[in-house]
């Protein structure tokens, strides 16, 4: 049995803020570890488990994933290149994405890793560079969800990623002539979903969140996958994608799957990415001013923690405070209406200095970080009793860099010295 970790965020509130300041990302190396093999444990010793990367790309991070026992699932090269200078070998690493450009896959190819074709074009361009291959260098295809392979005109809806099934053996053909078989298929359901679009309001209105992905959906996809590979034949491992739950509830949702799937069936990929970080990172901020009915500003802002937008993050206080808890909203320091980290979280009266610990913070918050009115925070590594840094804070140059002074420009745009 899988039992819960530890919901507390790390200790040391006030020495870390101290030594490396607030806002700050925290991240704990002893709950990343326990949640990768907790995770490893149920999916059990025949599956692989590939750390989902944008969900949080800190190099620090993977690499510790990788040290855990997890692969990398990259979604672009960018990523892939994160990866690999995180110590992940090529060969450890499955490479998804609409967008992959020919230095890239080439690259991936030769490294021998997980190749997954997310288009035609994609299927063609691996073809074509399939001589670059390295010999553990493997093939795959993304498939359409088959809730998602709808049709606009009857209210369905398209998905933009994969190809429809009866592509598959086409697609399988192509690359047995050139040398490197297909031997895996591709589903990913994700928590994300774009639905039809209203008939009034802006289009992010028809954008649904659900995480975890519920276990019919798997249960539908896994039993696509089937019936897909065994119209294509040769294929040796199926990856199910994203959204699963942590490990505590992961079981009911591999059950599904391997009764949709049925005896003998290929080896399993899985991408877990909120399983993995989301409760092994927090944002640590300080209050700097107290507002009328309970309300505070905090030094971070929902640029630093986006999620917070569409789910309700747990707020702890670093230390205990005195005095009844009361709904408190926390508000960020942007020019922004909507900064609103919580509202009417339950908390003691907080004071002008206070630490507070804003927890869930370890997936798509780092990742989606904007510097928008203010810089982007630092990130550490709590573990075994010493922080390291994992970045530093964001300086103005870091921010500004790429940027020439328009006052400063030359006649080809080029900067020119103010001097």
């Amino acid at each position: 049995m899988i039992r819960p970790l530890d919901p507390r965020p790390p200790g040391r509130a006030e020495e870390l803020a101290e030594r490396f300041g607030t806002p700050l990302y925290v991240f704990d190396g002893a709950r990343l570890a326990s949640e990768a093999a907790a995770f490893q444990a149920v999916a059990g010793p025949d599956a692989t488990v590939a750390y989902s990367v944008k969900s949080n790309p800190l190099m620090g991070l993977v690499g510790r994933l990788h040290r855990a026992g997890c692969w990398a699932e990259v979604a672009s090269g960018f990523e892939y290149r994160i990866a690999r200078r995180a110590g992940v070998p090529g060969s450890r690493i499955v490479f998804n994405g609409p967008l992959k450009t020919s230095d890239e896959l080439r690259r991936a190819l030769r490294e021998g890793a997980t190749v997954i074709a997310d288009g035609p074009g994609q299927v063609r361009e691996i073809a074509r560079l399939a001589r670059h291959a390295a010999p553990g260098a493997r093939a795959g295809l993304r498939l359409v969800p088959p809730d998602r392979d709808g049709r606009p005109r009857s209210g369905g809806v398209v998905d933009r990623f994969g190809v429809p099934a009866r592509m598959a053996p086409a697609a399988a053909r192509m690359l047995a002539r050139a040398g490197l078989p297909l031997t895996g298929l591709h589903i990913h359901l994700g928590a994300y979903q774009l639905g039809p679009l209203p008939p009034a309001g802006p289009p992010i209105h028809g954008v649904t969140v659900e995480y975890p992905v519920p276990v019919a959906r798997f249960a539908a996809a896994a039993a696509h996958l089937r019936e897909v590979a065994a119209r294509v034949g040769g294929i040796e491992w199926l990856d199910v994608g994203g959204g699963w739950p942590a490990a505590t509830g992961l079981a009911g949702h591999l059950d599904a799957v391997s009764a949709a799937l049925g005896p003998r069936a290929p080896a399993l990929i899985l991408e877990p990415g909120r399983a993995l970080v989301r409760d092994a990172g927090w944002l640590l901020a300080r209050v700097v001013e107290r507002r009328g009915g309970g309300a505070v500003v905090v030094d971070a802002g929902v640029t630093q923690v986006p999620c917070v937008l569409w789910k309700r993050s747990p707020v702890r206080p670093a230390a205990p405070r005195p005095g009844r808890e009361r709904p408190t909203d926390l508000y960020g320091p942007l020019c922004l209406q909507h900064d609103a980290l919580a509202r009417e979280v339950p908390l003691p009266p907080l004071r002008e200095g206070d630490l507070v610990w804003i927890g869930q913070a370890g997936a798509y918050a780092m990742a989606q970080a904007s510097p928008f009115i203010h810089l982007r925070p630092g990130a550490v590594l709590v573990e075994g009793g010493r922080a390291a840094l994992l970045r530093a804070r964001e300086t103005d140059d870091e921010a500004l860099g790429a940027q020439a002074e328009p006052l400063l420009a030359g006649p080809e745009g080029r900067a020119v010295s103010a001097s």
